[in-house]
């Protein structure tokens, strides 16, 4: 309840100042209701919650955005699950040129294209969910997806292409308990070690092929335990037991490719995910990727299909720690623009996924309708 005051408290002084200055903030905001099915998933398995078959609104996202001259202010807030206000992005920044932009505050981590690209407002992506392993931290992702530090970034233009850069220092993630669950948390308020995070990303629109799009990233930071993070593993019981202690050495190294030509669409994105345990002294590689096809119909219709794979390292400590399981899903589906603001689509996902205790693969169908909207 306090996080929650604290937040609205921040909210409103934001938007008071907006309208009793000559600066007006804009507010925008996105939102969205589903309906998603997955009638034959296991027990244990992701699909799980939602095989009695779900309505819910996800996110109703709210954002603040003003430029005082060079000078670029960023609010979003987010409301989850009808309770849970989240502070999602919170940045200053001030533009030199299009070639050096600085902004400091809590943002995007650099690393691939959708985590740039789509943000909180599900209206943004071509599809229902973003693929599994780019899931935000508190939604069960294993990426460090938000950062809180400082961020450079700029847009070159050459005889080559348009080359488009960034480079962050902040806070490397840490493993925590919240809810019930182990989960990664960015470290908003104070890093949990002496290392910081640092991250790169860079990419080219070549003049010799229109439509394409190539870039690189990569990513270094140190995760720990949180010293104070504690997990109730046991619901009859009210004591808290400490999380498993993780201390690794982590790379992220990604490609990233788009290309489109006429009314056809093609974006895939590969990750390989290098942890070093410090503890046991060995090193363990794991890899994701996802690849989705789309096509326009006079923009109102658009079909795609997706297909995503997490392959993560059984014996690797970070991976152990967070519960997270090799999965492969293929999705299938149609989105119908309203108009610029709003969207329908619906989806059919086909999903297998790695059951470490019996050592064995869940396999389900999940079917899904989202409304979409940006207001």
């Amino acid at each position: 309840m306090k996080k929650i005051m604290c937040m609205l408290i921040l909210f409103t002084t934001v938007f008071l100042m907006s309208v009793s200055s000559s600066y007006a903030f804009e507010l925008n905001g996105f939102a969205d209701v589903s309906f998603t099915a997955s009638v034959d998933a296991p027990e244990g398995s992701l699909g799980e919650e939602s095989k009695n078959g779900n309505f819910a609104f996800g996110t109703l996202d709210l954002y603040l955005a003003q430029s005082l001259e060079d000078i670029d202010i960023l609010v979003e807030l987010v409301v989850e699950e009808g309770a849970i206000l989240d502070l999602e992005r919170l940045t200053i920044g001030y533009t030199f040129e299009d070639s050096l932009k600085v902004r400091f505050g809590r943002f995007h981590t650099p690393i691939g294209v959708w985590n740039t690209a789509y943000h909180h407002g599900t209206q943004l992506q071509p599809t229902i969910a973003r693929p599994e392993f780019l899931n935000f931290e508190d939604d069960g992702g294993i990426l460090p997806v938000h950062t809180i530090g400082l961020y450079l970034s700029g847009r070159v233009r050459t005889e080559a292409g348009a080359i488009e850069y960034g480079a962050m220092y902040g806070n490397g993630p840490a493993v925590t308990g919240e809810d019930g669950n182990i989960i990664l948390t960015p470290n908003n308020i104070g890093d949990n070690n002496t290392n910081k995070a640092v991250a790169a990303h860079a990419s080219i629109a070549p003049e010799a092929v229109k439509g394409l799009k190539i870039g690189v990233s990569g990513y270094l930071s140190n995760v720990q335990t949180d010293e104070n993070a504690m997990i109730d593993s046991d619901i009859d019981s009210d004591i808290d037991d400490p999380i498993d202690p993780v201390d690794v050495d982590q790379t992220i190294i990604g490609a990233a490719i788009s290309y489109s030509i006429a009314d056809v669409g093609l974006m895939g994105e590969y990750f390989s995910i290098a942890n070093k345990d410090n503890i046991a002294d060995d090193s363990f590689t794991s890899s994701a990727y996802y690849a989705l096809l789309t096509y326009s119909i006079k923009d109102k219709w658009i079909p795609y299909v997706m297909y995503e794979n997490m392959t993560a390292d059984d014996e690797d400590p970070y991976f152990l720690t967070l519960g997270t399981s090799d999965i492969t899903r293929v999705s299938g589906g149609l989105r119908y623009n309203i108009n610029y603001r709003s969207s329908i689509k619906g989806e059919i996902r086909s999903n297998d996924q790695e059951d470490i205790v019996k050592d064995d693969t869940w396999t389900w169908t999940e079917y899904a309708v989202q409304w979409a909207l940006a207001f």
